[in-house]
């Protein structure tokens, strides 16, 4: 089985630099020019199931890398953004500015964050290995091309629950940017991560970190 995990396209809050979490924001028309892009750059691979977020851009990311295929979009809430509470909407140059805002470790020094309002990092992980287990793992003789669309945080911890990732390098590596694509190969019960971060598009010049 392949597995292939996309990050949503652009939003408005992606663009102003705000943190989104569980905040149902909807792509903006930029997010929608990339998933189109990364549709069609991917439109060969014979997916024969769709899981997402139920938050709505990735869903709607979800329905554009479908094209015209027959297969159907599953939603599930193990996939959802990371939860930040009242935090969400705060921009992310000030906390990373602030020592004493509440999501600068989440940003600067993820090992020691803790947070305030919203999710910790374990429970974010215990929903990536969750829906690992209980829905990738027994489906490995069922399906051999599956598509999941989902947010930056979200395949951190999925990609972490592969790797085992120590927290202190949780940003670490190839970025997740908007539609960025990472591949993952599962045989005889194990993952294996084969590409990560593949853009379709050529990537503007960005502001720093996104999420």
């Amino acid at each position: 089985m392949k597995i292939y995990l996309v990050r949503h396209g652009e939003t408005a809050w992606n663009k102003e630099g705000r943190v989104q979490g569980s905040e149902d924001i909807p792509l903006n028309e930029k997010g929608i020019e990339l998933a189109e892009i990364t549709s069609e750059g991917m439109k060969e691979i014979p997916f024969e199931i769709i899981f997402s977020s139920p938050l709505i851009r990735a869903r709607k990311t979800a329905e554009i890398m479908r094209r015209d295929r027959k297969v159907q979009i599953v939603t599930d809430n193990r996939l959802q953004e990371m939860s930040f509470g009242k935090y969400e909407g705060s921009r992310i140059k000030e906390a990373v500015g602030d020592k004493g805002h509440a999501l600068h470790d989440f940003i600067q020094n993820p090992g020691r964050y803790r947070a305030r309002d919203g999710e910790e990092f374990s429970q974010v992980i215990a929903r990536a290995h969750s829906f690992i287990e209980e829905v990738l793992i027994p489906a490995q003789e069922r399906w051999e091309h599956v598509m999941i669309a989902s947010h930056g945080a979200l395949i951190r911890c999925f990609l972490r629950c592969i790797e085992e990732r120590p927290l202190s390098e949780f940003w670490g590596g190839i970025p997740q940017r908007n539609c960025a694509v990472t591949v993952i190969e599962q045989k005889n019960g194990r993952l294996k991560i084969v590409e990560e971060g593949r853009l379709y598009y050529e990537r503007e010049r960005e502001g720093g970190f996104r999420l």
